[in-house]
This record gives structure tokens, C-alpha cells and sequence, in this order.
């Protein structure tokens, strides 16, 4: 028999269900609150994720423009290919299920109409593998896509989202959209995206950089307004079923994409496209080793009107090796060898670089205009002072040679930089001395970065103050052993000759929102004034007549005041390897009495004969300044001598009485032959050439008189002066095509010994003599 339980037994059962009870509701009540109250947001979170799909809209990155309002940089609506692998073959699928109904119907159906209309359906609708293959031919074709790699994609049935292919063009979008609708199939969609597009191909390249494919910018003005350029994306909420296709008419909302602003830069394409030319054209003749750059701006302002790099690369196509010669070697390695991965790591890095603010270089005699203001703003020396070239300098036991093998002698400032003289400018630094030298030296920028605009500046290498010896401060005052960037040294020189203000210079002028709204504008920052307006002008005349009195081997453009100065720098690498390389660069400004436009240009190891800064940076500099000043508006203003040696258009006469047309040609400064003894003009030599003042003009007066041949000679070697001489004692002209210079001499013309009329017009150019060449 089983006993009872007891009363106290009921007791300690009944209070143990009580404690287990009430810490089942304590839990419950706990795991209420935990899951409503602390992790509400969590679990809103995931529900959400699970109830609402949304979509990104993305904002449209804002515009670069030039100065003059032509784009560099823009955004253009593209579309992603995607396919929703699931939903695709669920209506693949329905091809079957078709099938089988249209077959179930032509069983049953009896009226001969209906029939035939059934069997012209099952004629034209596929089964499921049909429409699957006619989707990879046609997907495969449109795309570009190898049919094997798209099926690939396509395999999957479980996957929602998968990219096909993105920036593709709305043409192909809206042939893919009636492919679709067409063979009734959906699962595969095209979304609105935007490419960035640069329609100026790779003009300033490096300047305005470009963006990756996830739309940011990368290098350039691209990545230093990243956060101007971006917008914020907006974004479409929306319902979702349980495979998070959306649900339409139910829960919607839109959050609106805010677009980003537009620069408005500095730069002018025509300018920048003159640059750019020249530099192509000097890398074409010397074949730097290591490119070319130049970098043109307001001396006053410090706004940046050019800057390219020679070669650089396409931002449309930024990953496209733009050095043949570096594509040529990779071509040659096998795609998957490291030696052919870091030969293209290497590529990129170069071409994508700024070479005018991230690369250094030793700036040679341009940097001369640095001592010699620093001196004579501290009046260590004056204009009338003297130092002696005997060719060579000794500084403790250092010996410093002069360029030039024939010594200069006593020479004023004036000519110390004319002659570009190195022991002279060593001279010139010792009286400033070591102290007064490493202030200017950080006055001018020297020890900073200019602060431009644009991403990835390089700090220059100088020598430390407290390491600078007498033998450093030697090297330095005529342009070695400190290592700076182009962008250091023109911001430096525009401090010389623009009244001593140091002004940082600036690439973008102001910033505009999608509204037009002026978000930010940028004004002339002047970070300090290093010398006096009374230094600076004199500095400017001192320029100025270098370019005068050496015009064969300067920037000199008749009808223009021009100042400037060369550099030919040696790189330390002929320490290291035994090899000379050289960087050519020369700096120029104009108007010489109020510049309002200065350009360095700096060729890095120059291969061949030429090398000197004279040689290969002057021309490109005259050449760039010869399209620039008239661009800009500026009126050449010739002297009495330019005048004289300029060329004339010889009008036509033909057919005008013989004493007018003398009058007429006369008046040009030409010399008149006239051949017949007719009242007319019939016929001439030469008619609408260009030809030099003093030239002959021969007028025919009658159809009997045969004309007069000559043989045209040979005036290579011969000066300008002379060859004209030669060419107009056998009654023939001189045309040049601008280079005739001092210190230059003729190349033979292609029309050397023919035979032509007497006054035909005969081209000549000239090439430049060596002189002062540093």
C-alpha cells in the first residue's frame, strides 16, 4: 500500500512549483524586455531587412570645367546589367509550362481556326533550353561576354544579384530591354549608374586625375574635391516578399540623391593644349629618359592657366600604358609573371604621377635668380660690383668650374647672369653667406610645399641649417645639391618678379553647386613678401636683357618684353654610375615691365648632342609664348631694329597700272624690278609670299619677256644677316619661319641649287650656335 503524502510534503511541492514558476515568468518577463526594449532596434533592423529591399540612387558627381566653361571632367548616364538568376528561370521555366498547355489544347480542340491558330503558337514559342540559349547568344554577343563565362553567371538559380556588366551605353540598354519584352523573360534588368567621362582625352591628365570604378576619385583634382565632386546617393525604400522582390502599391519611400558641385578651374584648354604640344614636340626631338613637364600661370595671382607632364596618360582608359616603348617591354613578358606585374605596377605609378609637384630635380641656373635677389635685397652686393671667371673656383678643397672654357673676367651682376656664370653666382653667395642664404632659402618656399591644390605635392630635399658648410652653400647658390619640385621653383621666381610676394598657387577658382550657388571662391592667397618692389624691378630688367642680348639661345619674341633665364642641372647619379645625365629647364616671363604671365619648362635626361637648358627648354618656351601672348590679348610692340627685319606679305598687282603697284610694293619696304616696257602689270615674282623687308619684287609688263631664272645657293653656316645678303644679290628673297635670331645660323634650304624665277621667295630656317648655354 502506498502511502499518502503529507501536508508538509504538499507544503515543499507546492513551493517549489511557486519558485519555478515565478522564475519562468521572471525569465519571460526579462526575455519581454530584452528583445523589446534593448534589442528593438536589432530586431527592427532584421524585420526590416526581411519587409523592405531598397535601392541606391546615385548622386551625380559634379562637373571640371576650364576657365572658359568647357568641360574636362563629366557625368553621363550609363546602366548595369544585372541578372536576378532566380527570377529568370522561373519565367524560363513558364516556357514548359506553355508548352504543355498549348499542347494539352491542340488534344482537345476540335474547330479547325482555333487549331491552326494553337499550332502557329507552338511554332513560334520555345521550350525552356530554346529560350535559354537564344538569352546566352544574344547576352553573350551584346555584352562581350564570352558565352561560357556568361552561362557561368547564369548557373546559379539561388542567386539574386549578379552583375553582367557594368558602364553599359543606353543604345545597348534599350536593345536589351526590347530582347527581353520580346521573348517575354524577365530576371535580368538594367539600372541606371554613371561613367565619368573626360572629353579632352588626355589633355592635363594628370591635373584633373580620374575616378576608380566604384566612382571616387583617384589622383588629381578627382581625389583632392573627392568630397565637393561626390554628392551623397539617395535612396528608394521599399516592400519586399520573401525572396525580396519588391511588392508594388504597398510601402514606398524616397530619399532624394543630393548631387555634388562643379569646379571651375583655372586652367585654359588652349593654353594647355600649346603646352602640350611643345612639350610633344621636345620629347620627340631630345628622348628624355625620364618625361617633361611645364606649368604655366599668373605670376601675381598664382592662378595655374596649364600644367602637363609629357607623356602622361588617357583618364577615359587610365589603366592603357600611354609610354609605347614601356608597352612594347610588357608585351614581352608573360601576363602572369611578377617580373611583368611590377614592370606594370611601376608604369602606372609614373604615368599617373604630376611630375611638375611630385617629382624632384636639381633646377640648375634658374635658380641663380634666387641668390642674386636674396644678395641684393640685403645689399650684400650692388649692380656695379664685379666678380672675377677664371674658369674655375676653389672652395676649400672643392673646385667648381665654369660652364664656359674662356673665362669671363670681371663681370656686374647684370653680366654674372648673362653669362650665367657659376663661379660668379659662388661669389655672389659668399657674401650673403651661410646664414642670410638658408633664410631666403625658406623666405622663397624652399623648405615647404606650395600648398597647390592637388594631391601628392613632394616636399623638396635641402640641406639642413644646421649641417650647411661653406662647400654646400657653394653648390646651392648656382642650383645644386638641393632637389626641388617645378611647382617650388616657378611659385619662387614669380616671388622675384612680381614685386617679392609670395603667392600660393591655385588650380581651381571656385566651386558651384547643382543650383549654381557659389559654394567656395577662391581668392589670391599672399603668404608673405620675401623682397622689396624695388629688388623685383631690378631683378625684371636684369632678366629681361639676358633674353635680349642672348636671343639665339633665350626665350625672345620679337614685339614682346621678355625676361628669363636657363638651367642646365647635372644629376648626382654621375657619382653613382659614371653616367652624365642632365635636366634641361628653362623659366620665362612677360611682359618684362609688368609680368602677368611666367612658364617654367623642365626636360628631365635629354638624350643626344643637345642638353643645355638653351637647346632644349628655351625653344619650347618661345614657342609656347609666341601663341600665348597673342591668345591673351597682349599687342606686340615692335622697336625701330624688329621692324626692319620683319617679314611683309607681298600683295598682289597684277593687272594695276606700273607706277601704282611700285608705289604700293615700295611702301612695304621692298625694292621693285620691272622687266618689259609695258603700262601693266601682267604678271609677278613672288606673289602673296612672305618675304623680309628689303627684299626684290619683279613686275612683268608684257608676255614676250621670259622670266629671269637664277640658282638658288647654298647659305648653311651663313647668319641671318649674311644669307639674306647672298639670296638678294641674285635677286631672290628670304622667308623664315620665325627662329632667325642672333647666334643662330642657317640650315640648308630644300631648294638649294634649282633653278627659279628671280624674286621667288626661299625658305630658310636657322638653328641656334652654343653659347652661354647654361
Amino acid at each position: 500500500m502506498i502511502d499518502r503524502p503529507t501536508e508538509r510534503m504538499r507544503r515543499r511541492v507546492l513551493v517549489w512549483l511557486t519558485l519555478i514558476l515565478a522564475v519562468i515568468v521572471v525569465y519571460t518577463i526579462w526575455c519581454i524586455f530584452k528583445v523589446s526594449i534593448k534589442q528593438s532596434k536589432t530586431w527592427q533592423s532584421l524585420a526590416n531587412s526581411q519587409q523592405l529591399t531598397s535601392t541606391t540612387v546615385s548622386a551625380s558627381r559634379g562637373t571640371i570645367y576650364d576657365s572658359n566653361g568647357q568641360v574636362l571632367a563629366q557625368s553621363a548616364t550609363v546602366y548595369t546589367v544585372y541578372s536576378d538568376n532566380y527570377m529568370l528561370w522561373e519565367y524560363i521555366n513558364k516556357k514548359d509550362d506553355r508548352l504543355k498547355e498549348i499542347q494539352a489544347a491542340i488534344a482537345k480542340e476540335t474547330d479547325k481556326d482555333k487549331l491552326d491558330e494553337l499550332t502557329e503558337q507552338l511554332k513560334t514559342t520555345k521550350d525552356s533550353n530554346g529560350t535559354y540559349n537564344a538569352a546566352l547568344d544574344f547576352f553573350a554577343e551584346k555584352l562581350g561576354i564570352e558565352r561560357g563565362e556568361l552561362a557561368g553567371k547564369l548557373s546559379d538559380k539561388s542567386m539574386r544579384y549578379v552583375v553582367l556588366k557594368k558602364e553599359v551605353e543606353k543604345t545597348d540598354a534599350d536593345e536589351i530591354e526590347k530582347f527581353l519584352s520580346e521573348q517575354e523573360l524577365d530576371g535580368i534588368r538594367c539600372d541606371p549608374d554613371t561613367k565619368r567621362f573626360y572629353p579632352q582625352n588626355s589633355l592635363a591628365a594628370n591635373v584633373i586625375g580620374y575616378t576608380n570604378y566604384a566612382g571616387e576619385g583617384t589622383y588629381g583634382l578627382e581625389a583632392y574635391y573627392e568630397e565637393y565632386l561626390a554628392g551623397v546617393d539617395g535612396r528608394i525604400v521599399t516592400a519586399a516578399d520573401k525572396y525580396g522582390t519588391e511588392i508594388p502599391y504597398k510601402y514606398k519611400q524616397s530619399y532624394d540623391a543630393q548631387d555634388g558641385d562643379s569646379l571651375h578651374t583655372n586652367i585654359d584648354v588652349n593654353i594647355q593644349y600649346y603646352l602640350k604640344r611643345a612639350l610633344e614636340d621636345a620629347v620627340a626631338q631630345h628622348s628624355p629618359l625620364n618625361r617633361a613637364c611645364g606649368i604655366i600661370m599668373n605670376p601675381k595671382t598664382g592662378q595655374v592657366y596649364a600644367m602637363e607632364t609629357c607623356y602622361s596618360y588617357d583618364p577615359n582608359k587610365p589603366a592603357e600604358i600611354s609610354d609605347a616603348q614601356m608597352a612594347a617591354k610588357l608585351a614581352m613578358l608573360p601576363e602572369d609573371s611578377q617580373d611583368y606585374t611590377d614592370l606594370q605596377m611601376s608604369a602606372w605609378a609614373t604615368q599617373w604621377s604630376n611630375k611638375a609637384i611630385s617629382e624632384l630635380y636639381f633646377p640648375g641656373s634658374v635658380f641663380k635668380v634666387i641668390t642674386g635677389s636674396a644678395a641684393l635685397e640685403e645689399n650684400a652686393i650692388t649692380l656695379n660690383d664685379t666678380f672675377f671667371c677664371g674658369t674655375q673656383i676653389k672652395v676649400l678643397d672643392t673646385t667648381y668650374h665654369c660652364w664656359s672654357d674662356s673665362d669671363h673676367g670681371g663681370q656686374t651682376l647684370q653680366e654674372a647672369m648673362t653669362n650665367s656664370c657659376n663661379p660668379a653666382f659662388i661669389q655672389i653667395g659668399q657674401r650673403l653667406g651661410i646664414d642670410k642664404f638658408y633664410q631666403y632659402l625658406k623666405a622663397y618656399g624652399f623648405t615647404d610645399t606650395t600648398g597647390i591644390d592637388l594631391p601628392g605635392e613632394a616636399y623638396g630635399l635641402t640641406r639642413a641649417y644646421d649641417n650647411m658648410t661653406i662647400v654646400d652653400l657653394a653648390s646651392e647658390s648656382f642650383g645644386q645639391t638641393n632637389k626641388i619640385t617645378p611647382i617650388q621653383m616657378i611659385t619662387a621666381y614669380s616671388a622675384v618678379i612680381n614685386g617679392g610676394y609670395l603667392v600660393t598657387p591655385q588650380i581651381v577658382d571656385r566651386i558651384i553647386d547643382c543650383n549654381g550657388n557659389i559654394v567656395k571662391d577662391f581668392e589670391p592667397d599672399i603668404k608673405r613678401q620675401v623682397i622689396s618692389e624695388d629688388t623685383s624691378a631690378a631683378m625684371r630688367e636684369i632678366l629681361e636683357n639676358v633674353c635680349i642680348t642672348n636671343q639665339g639661345s633665350n626665350c625672345y619674341i620679337q614685339g614682346y618684353r621678355i625676361g628669363g633665364k636657363s638651367g642646365t642641372s647635372q644629376k648626382l647619379d654621375i657619382d653613382l654610375t659614371g653616367k652624365k645625365d642632365y635636366v634641361a629647364s628653362y623659366c620665362a616671363f612677360a611682359p618684362a615691365d609688368d609680368p602677368q604671365v611666367i612658364m617654367l619648362v623642365m626636360v628631365d635626361d635629354p638624350q643626344g648632342d643637345e642638353f643645355y637648358g638653351s637647346q632644349v627648354a628655351a625653344p619650347v618656351c618661345t614657342q609656347v609664348l609666341s601663341n600665348v601672348l597673342p591668345y591673351l590679348g597682349f599687342i606686340p610692340e615692335y622697336t625701330d631694329e624688329e621692324l626692319a627685319e620683319l617679314d611683309v606679305s607681298v600683295p598682289n598687282v597684277e593687272y594695276r597700272p606700273i607706277d601704282e603697284a611700285k608705289m604700293t610694293i615700295e611702301a612695304l619696304g621692298l625694292n621693285v624690278t620691272v622687266v618689259g616696257s609695258g603700262d601693266t602689270v601682267l604678271r609677278q615674282s613672288p606673289a602673296g609670299a612672305s618675304v623680309q623687308r628689303g627684299g626684290t619684287v619683279v613686275l612683268y609688263t608684257d608676255t614676250t619677256t621670259p622670266e629671269q631664272m637664277v640658282t638658288v645657293p647654298d647659305v648653311s653656316g651663313l647668319s641671318k644677316e649674311y644669307a639674306r645678303q647672298l639670296l638678294h644679290s641674285v635677286g631672290l628673297n628670304m622667308t623664315t619661319d620665325g627662329s632667325a635670331e642672333e647666334n643662330m645660323s642657317a640650315v640648308a634650304s630644300e631648294m638649294t641649287g634649282m633653278t627659279v624665277p628671280v624674286g621667288t621667295a626661299i625658305p630658310v630656317s636657322f638653328q641656334q650656335y652654343v653659347v652661354n648655354s647654361q
